[in-house]
């Protein structure tokens, strides 16, 4: 296994034993955990092939922001090539770098580094963890509709567990109900599939047709509902974006909502009542009990940039946005749930996710 460790065998061993009781990690103050035990960190892609991928952190007040806080924890070691996503598990966050072709492991409360994945990956996209396994998605060659996989890894050692061969273009990964789901938009080009693995396993229980380019998937506990944008004015035939709800019980599909043909949305997320995305320059809320699309408008973003991050929380709305060119520092924007703007914040190059931890 390919993995280059940085730090100490005990203090690596001191880590594991913190993370074996979650008793334990309550029972230790906050501000002796580290720096970013609690707020928003947001991952900066950075530019293809420049190697300037960064990652910023906002304080929970949401008035402070911190920049490239893994070179500042890290004596000026380099994050990597197109940061693509973060998990997180327990006291650890794991950082998706595609180019680069590994994933960096640092302590999600003092962003110390601890090791560099490099083994089992190709082409890494996105991550999530559960129970002691990373699930990683890797298109591998984007032209190649047959060489696409999950990549698994025990948290215990980071090393590679196993891979499970997957549909073309595996993208968003999320774990939920002692399942793992896949989204699958296509590599290069486009598909419509879901995945659903035993993650006891490791095996593929069944694969469950969406609507076209599936990009994100949340659950209210009952379902699983998957957003599609549709195939684009680009590809051969345009097709309407569509929400999909999905029995988490059974795997078959309850309901479709429908958008018109020349509507691609992106960016599903839940905050426990209503279901929110959105379209173009627009966010839109939808209630489970009441669906009906395109749902009530909440606000508008109009000549901020391209939205390339969005998420919610109970409160709050996060969005960020890289510049049309795509080079040059992002912005990010924090807004109430009425739409109302919060506060603003200049961003690293192309801030591509935001991830809140509390």
């Amino acid at each position: 296994m390919k993995i280059r460790f940085f730090m100490a065998a005990v203090l690596s061993a001191v880590l594991f034993a913190s993370c074996e009781s979650d008793n334990e990690i309550n029972e230790i103050p906050e501000e002796e955990l580290g720096n970013y035990t609690k707020g928003v960190f947001i991952l900066n892609e950075g530019n293809f092939g420049s190697g300037n991928s960064s990652v910023s952190f906002l304080k929970p007040d949401l008035l402070k922001i911190k920049h490239s806080i893994f070179i500042e924890e890290n004596e000026g070691k380099n994050l990597g090539d197109t940061g693509q996503n973060i998990g997180f598990y327990k006291d650890l966050a794991f950082i998706v770098m595609n180019v680069s072709g590994k994933i960096e492991v640092v302590n999600r409360h003092s962003f110390e580094h601890l090791a560099t994945i490099e083994t089992g990956l190709d082409n890494p996209r996105y991550i999530d963890l559960y129970e002691g396994k990373a699930f990683v998605s890797n298109w591998g060659d984007g032209m190649d509709p047959d060489d696409d996989f999950i990549a698994v890894y025990n948290l215990a050692s980071f090393e590679l567990e196993e891979t499970i061969s997957v549909e073309e273009g595996p993208e968003k990964v999320f774990t939920v109900n002692n399942k793992v789901y896949v989204a699958h938009k296509g590599g290069f080009g486009f598909n419509n599939k879901i995945s659903v693995i035993d993650p006891n396993i490791n095996i593929i229980e069944k694969i469950i047709e969406v609507g076209e380019v599936p990009n994100s998937m949340v659950s209210d506990g009952n379902s699983l509902w998957v957003l599609s944008s549709g195939l684009p004015a680009y590809a051969e035939t345009e097709t309407a974006g569509k929400i999909t709800q999905i029995d988490m019980i059974n795997h078959q599909v309850v309901n479709e909502l429908s958008f018109e043909v020349n509507e691609h949305p992106a960016n599903l997320n839940f905050d426990g009542e209503s279901l929110f995305y959105t379209l173009e320059d627009m966010v839109y809320r939808i209630s489970v009990a009441n669906q009906k699309v395109p749902g009530s408008s909440i606000t508008e973003f109009v000549d901020e940039g391209v939205l390339y991050g969005f998420t919610i929380t109970e409160n709050e709305i996060f969005a960020s946005f890289a510049n049309y060119d795509f080079t040059g520092d992002g912005k990010l924007m924090v807004l109430d749930k009425a739409g109302n703007l919060l506060n603003e914040f200049s961003m690293g190059i192309n801030p591509n996710g935001i991830y809140i931890v509390e």
